[in-house]
């Protein structure tokens, strides 16, 4: 499910990814520390928090969701197989999914919220106005910061920034654009 917010660019969500990390009070560049990040959240977006949810509470394909709470916040649901896998044997994926909720709320906070309610099928939007696409791609920037990972082997991004494999992928082949 996806949803139509103002547009940006991978550019301007570059930009926006020391504020993110100022925000929490994480150094502009290493490792992300997502799991410290999210014990912060409730202290940085006022009304927002997180639970370890059982998994069979969660669709399948679905390692963590966000969505607004009753109290006028956000709501992080995690699968505890997701926060085990990030906690006890630090996956990236798996904090690479909880670093990607912590992005859809710091994008609604600073206005990048669904124009409409409908939504659309995962691919049916330009990525540059869909609010997944943009929660994914700030993750990416958030998690390995651009300019200090530059020339950077496949290896030595996963080995530094603790990312999926996909994500250091993602990160070489923006450097041959």
């Amino acid at each position: 499910m996806d949803y139509l917010t103002n547009p940006t660019s991978r550019k301007d969500l570059r930009r926006l990814a020391p504020y993110l990390r100022k925000l929490f009070d994480v150094a502009s560049t290493g490792a992300f520390p997502v799991l410290m990040v999210l014990e912060k959240l409730s202290d940085v977006f006022k009304n927002c928090n997180y639970e370890i949810v059982e998994d069979s509470k969660l669709p399948a394909k679905t390692m963590a969701r966000c969505f607004q709470n009753d109290d006028g916040g956000f709501t992080i649901e995690i699968k505890e197989s997701v926060y085990v896998g990030a906690y006890e044997k630090g996956i990236g994926a798996y904090l690479g999914f909880i670093a990607h909720e912590i992005c859809h709320i710091f994008l609604f906070k600073i206005g990048f919220k669904p124009i409409y309610e409908r939504s659309f099928d995962n691919n049916k939007l330009p990525a540059y106005c869909s609010v997944e696409w943009q929660a994914k791609a700030l993750c990416a920037e958030v998690m390995i910061p651009f300019d200090e990972s530059k020339g950077m082997k496949h290896k030595e991004i996963l080995d530094r920034y603790h990312v999926s494999k996909a994500f250091a992928d993602a990160r070489l082949k923006l450097e041959r654009l």
